[in-house]
């Protein structure tokens, strides 16, 4: 492991939210792809986190779907509803803040890597959602 990567997996790990003990579910192929000599440039990373930054948001939009799928109530639907929205824009907006041209090229790696993480954890706290009410 380069220094470098060491570095930035320091950081972003300290960019990553609290909330939730368990790490989220990433794919294989995100490890793989950090992994591999393209994905130590700062470029390769963003590259990377992209990729799976997709990946996360189609299941993301997979498990928001079955969790209002599970709600029974239009008010029930529209308060999830709700929610997601507010929670887009927490997200966008916060880990935005995370970058800026003058803090150099690591920030977008931590901008990146913000969306990546909140994504994958609110997939994963919805695929949970009402599961047993």
């Amino acid at each position: 492991m380069t220094r470098l990567f060491a570095a930035v997996l320091l950081l972003t790990a300290a960019v990553a939210p609290a909330a939730h003990a368990e790490d989220p579910k990433y794919s294989p192929a995100y490890d793989r792809c950090l992994a591999a000599p393209s994905g130590q440039s700062t470029m390769g990373m963003i590259e990377c986190i992209g990729i799976e930054f997709e990946a996360q948001d189609a299941r993301l939009n997979r498990a928001y779907r079955t969790a209002m799928k599970r709600m029974e109530l239009p008010r029930q639907k529209a308060a999830l509803q709700k929610a997601q929205r507010a929670w887009i824009a927490f997200r966008d907006a916060d880990c935005a803040s995370l970058y800026d041209q003058d803090w150099g090229t690591i920030s977008r790696v931590e901008a990146a890597n913000c969306r990546l993480d909140r994504t994958a954890r609110r997939a994963d706290a919805l695929e949970d959602f009402r599961k047993q009410g």
